[in-house]
């Protein structure tokens, strides 16, 4: 009669055992659902907030409503950076710089922009969710540097190749040299209005990247 009384409580605590740690397994797992439940809805609410970036320029004018997703995020990091760390989004100062370096370097940015583009996944095509970037930074090529560069760059280079091969410029600077240019201060007008619009594309760019919602 014991053993059969000890038997019966030793099923019994094992069966509460067991059922305790089916419980605790339940739990943990409920837990987990929850927690990504939570996760994938604070994603999805990122992914779906969106900020409206002005460009305010004599070359262009116009409000874009550009999605805060992460296709989006990692291109805007990138083109962000080649533009702050070229001599693009800093302000040119003619007496300083060098009309043919700027050139490479908008030469460069056109090339890595245009690069950045294409590398959108297919998802954001198809899904509309980059469309805006993308406006933003096709108008940023094709009505601002594009016009410019088309107009000045390859005039000016000939130019400018020319101009050092003379005698009467050895021994000259280039800022000295590039100022001779015959249409100088409609190429630095020109390039100035392009600068100004780098520069904001940059802030515009940078706000993007660093605002929190």
């Amino acid at each position: 009669m014991l053993n059969d009384m000890n038997s019966l409580l030793h099923i019994y605590y094992n069966g509460f055992s067991i059922g305790t740690e089916v419980n605790y397994i339940a739990l943990i797992v409920a837990i987990l659902i929850v927690g990504f439940i939570f996760f994938f809805h604070k994603r999805h609410h990122f992914m779906a907030d969106s900020i409206d970036l002005t460009l305010d320029t004599r070359i262009l004018n116009c409000t874009y409503h550009v999605e805060r997703n992460y296709d989006n995020l990692e291109i805007a990091h990138r083109i962000y950076t080649e533009l702050v760390t070229r001599k693009a989004a800093i302000p040119i100062d003619p007496d300083q710089d060098v009309i043919n370096e700027i050139y490479d370097s908008w030469y460069t940015l056109f090339k890595i922009t245009r690069e950045e583009i294409k590398t959108l996944s297919g998802k954001s095509l198809k899904d509309d969710n980059s469309d805006e970037l993308v406006k933003m930074s096709i108008d940023i090529l094709n009505k601002g540097l594009r016009p410019h560069l088309t107009a000045y760059q390859a005039k000016f280079r000939k130019w400018y190749a020319e101009e050092l091969e003379k005698e009467d410029n050895l021994g000259k600077c280039p800022q000295e040299i590039q100022k001779e240019y015959p249409d100088y201060d409609e190429l630095i007008k020109s390039m100035k209005d392009v600068n100004d619009l780098l520069v904001q594309y940059s802030e515009k760019l940078n706000t993007f990247i660093r605002t929190t919602k």
